[in-house]
């Protein structure tokens, strides 16, 4: 790993238009790269942390090797927490008398 990739600084957001959304980037405060369409849906980033790539092995609800693979080659990367969405998903479909999804079919509503 080069040197530069060992101490590569993730800044994390969060959005205030959809809540459990994340956005990952490797500069702070620089969303020139993200398509404005995504920026759109996100809506205005909140700062949340900032940590190095490098020192972790594990991230909540995040694989390690395939952030740091989709920060090289994007620079970006977006994470919406689907279990609590496909629990509020399910809630709503047992008030209205629905059977319940399961997870895979819940994936495809946020596609």
């Amino acid at each position: 790993m080069a040197e530069s990739e060992k101490e590569q600084l993730v800044f994390v957001y969060k959005s205030k238009k959809k809540q459990r959304a994340y956005l990952y980037i490797r500069e702070k405060d620089v969303f020139s790269h993200i398509p404005s369409g995504l920026l759109d849906a996100f809506g205005e980033p909140q700062f949340v942390m900032m940590f190095v790539l490098s020192k972790r092995k594990q991230l909540p609800k995040v694989d390690v090797e395939e952030l740091s693979k989709i920060l090289k080659e994007k620079g970006y990367f977006v994470r919406i927490d689907l279990e609590e969405e496909e629990n509020m998903l399910n809630v709503e479909r047992r008030r209205l008398g629905l059977e319940p999804l399961e997870t895979d079919k819940i994936a495809d509503y946020f596609h």
